[in-house]
């Protein structure tokens, strides 16, 4: 084979159409990438040895996935298990991915630890994800596990402490209808499914919880008392108060709360 001629693609000016001669005749050949046309100076009247195109495609193979990475990283920091997983999914060859992925490592555009550094800060600032949460998610991204945690030991106690507490701050505000310890049992269950831990969540509940006012508690346990009335409206006084007890003190209200609250409730509707 020997190259007749070069045409530029209209649509992409980058890349460049190799048409060879052919007994006596030209066909199109192959297209390449200008920066592997120049990598292998190609020539109009160059022989084409069938090694040679060979070595000619992977190149351009692996220009290709380096060009589709490139863009790719152009919205954000990517892991490298992310990069591997797009170009899979364009249908480039195992060759050209490991070679496209060890250019743009030399490059520092790919780099895992400086990926979940970021990931960490990013993250724990604008989410609402605990530590447990982001290293199960950078261990899903398979990310060394050592840069894991090494990352994630980064977040501070105190740091870890005000994000848990200030949740705690912000939930407690519903005692004004539901029982303190209802509440609470809310914040830890939210909390460690956010990825905090049990010692982060003991402490900023004691750190950051207020002491409740008698009256509002006790108006949330009417608010609750008052719907259960409705709901048992059909059974006589004394099953109906036996039942209301039991469901408020599963509620998480204390005793004393909920002797006051039946006692006002059924004065009210007497």
């Amino acid at each position: 084979m020997k190259i007749a001629k070069f045409t530029t693609q209209k649509k992409n000016q980058d890349r460049l159409n190799v048409f060879i001669e052919r007994e006596g005749r030209e066909e199109f050949a192959f297209a390449i990438d200008v920066d592997v046309f120049i990598k292998y100076g190609l020539t109009k009247g160059m022989e084409l040895e069938d090694d040679f195109v060979r070595d000619v495609l992977e190149a351009e193979e692996a220009q290709k996935a380096y060009k589709l990475a490139i863009n790719y990283l152009s919205y954000r920091m990517r892991a490298v298990s992310e990069v591997r997983d797009y170009l899979v999914k364009k249908e480039i060859s195992e060759p050209a991915i490991k070679t496209a992925i060890a250019r743009l490592q030399d490059q520092r555009y790919l780099n895992d630890a400086e990926f979940a550094k970021a990931y960490v800060q990013t993250k724990f600032n604008t989410s609402p994800s605990g530590p447990v949460k982001i290293k199960r998610e950078l261990e899903q991204l398979k990310i060394d596990p050592e840069v894991v945690e090494s990352v994630v030991s980064d977040l501070t106690h105190e740091e870890l402490l005000e994000k848990a507490g200030k949740f705690v701050k912000r939930k407690q505000m519903e005692t004004n209808r539901r029982s303190a310890t209802e509440v609470q049992q809310r914040i830890q269950q939210t909390l460690v499914q956010r990825g905090f831990s049990f010692d982060i969540i003991s402490e900023a509940i004691q750190t950051f919880w207020e002491e409740e006012d008698t009256d509002v508690e006790l108006e949330a346990c009417l608010k609750q008392a008052e719907k259960l009335s409705r709901k048992f409206n059909g059974y006589d006084a004394f099953e109906r108060n036996q039942r209301m007890k039991m469901q408020l003190r599963r509620k998480g209200f204390p005793y004393d709360v909920i002797e006051r609250t039946l006692n006002r409730l059924f004065e009210e509707e007497s």
